[in-house]
C-alpha cells in the first residue's frame, strides 16, 4: 500500500475534477492515510505522498519573494532615475557655470529626486551656482 499511495495521490490531483471536488478528495484521502498509516508521523506520511514541496514552490516564499523583487526593482528604477538626472544637471551647471567645485557634485549626487527636479527648473533663473544649490561657497581661513 505504501508503494500505491503515492499514485493514488497523484492520480486525485491529476483528474480532471472541478477544484472544490479535487480538495476534498484529496482530503478525505490524507485522512484515510492518517488512519492507515498511524505509525507514521505526518512528515513521513507527506513525504511518502511526495507532498514536501521545496520551498521555492511555496506560496508563501512566492508572495515574499515577488514583493522583495517588486520593491527591490522599483528601488533600483529610483536610484537610476536619480542618478541620470544628477549627471544631467551636473552636465548643465558645468556648461552654464564652468567647472563645478567638489561641493557643489557631492551636494547633487546625494539629493532626491525631487530636490534634482527642482534644481533642474530653476538652473536658468539662477545667477550664481550657490544660490541655485543653496549652498554658500566654501571659505578659506
Amino acid at each position: 500500500m505504501r508503494q500505491r499511495a503515492p499514485v493514488l495521490w497523484r492520480t486525485l490531483c491529476e483528474a480532471p475534477l472541478e477544484p472544490p471536488v479535487r480538495e476534498t478528495l484529496l482530503r478525505i484521502f490524507e485522512f484515510w492515510c492518517f488512519e492507515r498509516f498511524r505509525s507514521l508521523t505526518a512528515e513521513e506520511l507527506w513525504t511518502m505522498l511526495n507532498l514536501t514541496t521545496p520551498l521555492e514552490e511555496t506560496r508563501a516564499y512566492q508572495s515574499i519573494y515577488v514583493k522583495a523583487k517588486a520593491e527591490g526593482e522599483a528601488r533600483g528604477e529610483a536610484r537610476g532615475e536619480a542618478r541620470g538626472k544628477a549627471e544631467t544637471l551636473k552636465r548643465l551647471l558645468t556648461r552654464r557655470f564652468g567647472p563645478l567645485p567638489e561641493w557643489a557634485r557631492e551636494r547633487i549626487d546625494t539629493a532626491e529626486v525631487t530636490r534634482l527636479d527642482l534644481w533642474i527648473d530653476g538652473l536658468f533663473d539662477a545667477d550664481r551656482l550657490e544660490s541655485l544649490l543653496d549652498e554658500p561657497p566654501a571659505t578659506t581661513q
